[in-house]
């Protein structure tokens, strides 16, 4: 196409820019030139080159936007997937031991974290025989969690050892989920821990973590005979 073909055509669709305004940010414009060569050159405003200057900032603030809501779209689908993968394996568990096995080894793998922790308040009976279990002091879910959220997202933290035991040095970003496992029953946790800082952070979806919470409340109860 030759300038000539090109310059009839912008003059013959006046808003063609007006459709797709992020070309401009891609164009060269030449500069202007004043003819009052009485004012200096610090004295006049380019109108035109502070508006073009303006909309290049705006643009790249909306693909930034843009790239941010993807990756935040495909971290939940990712997770997703993950969860669901995790309550169907749940779901199979054979025993009490079976599950708690499932919890602090399979969700490893299955959910991409480095540490799993299924905590207690005293006052659970679990059997001796169940490992991967951690017996928290009274009130420790409750400086965790605070008193209405059920789930926390943390990013950039320092893991805790009454938590996360040996591997709370490896630990950057965690999600803590209450557990309800009975009516007015000990407050119970399940906590996600990762070295990556922002594995886990507070602008995630909590509903999936609430749906896994829920599979691990049922499981529990049904294997320890609660009521609910």
């Amino acid at each position: 196409m030759t300038f000539d073909q090109v310059k009839s055509y912008l003059k013959d669709n006046p808003e063609f820019f007006l459709k797709d305004p992020g070309l401009l940010t891609s164009l060269k414009f030449p500069a202007r030139e004043f003819n009052n060569s009485e004012e200096s050159d610090s004295d006049i405003v380019d109108l035109q080159q502070f508006v073009l200057n303006k909309l290049r900032l705006e643009l790249d603030s909306r693909r930034r936007e843009n790239c941010d809501l993807i990756d935040s779209r495909r971290a939940n689908l990712r997770d997703q997937s993950r969860i669901n993968a995790t309550v169907l394996r749940l779901l199979s568990a054979r025993s009490l031991d079976h599950l708690i096995e499932l919890i602090s080894t399979d969700m490893l793998c299955l959910l991409d974290v480095d540490s799993v922790a299924l905590c207690f308040e005293t006052g659970i009976n679990v059997p001796a025989t169940c490992s991967g279990i951690r017996v928290l002091p009274n009130g420790m879910v409750q400086d965790i969690l605070g008193g209405e959220r059920n789930v926390s997202l943390l990013e950039n933290i320092s893991g805790d050892r009454s938590v996360f035991g040996e591997q709370s040095s490896l630990i950057c970003s965690a999600a803590f989920i209450r557990l309800i496992l009975q009516k007015d029953g000990p407050p119970a946790l399940l906590a996600l821990g990762s070295r990556e800082t922002t594995r886990f952070h507070s602008r995630q979806g909590t509903e999936l973590f609430a749906f896994l919470a829920h599979i691990v409340e049922h499981s529990i109860s049904l294997w320890l005979d609660l009521p609910r």
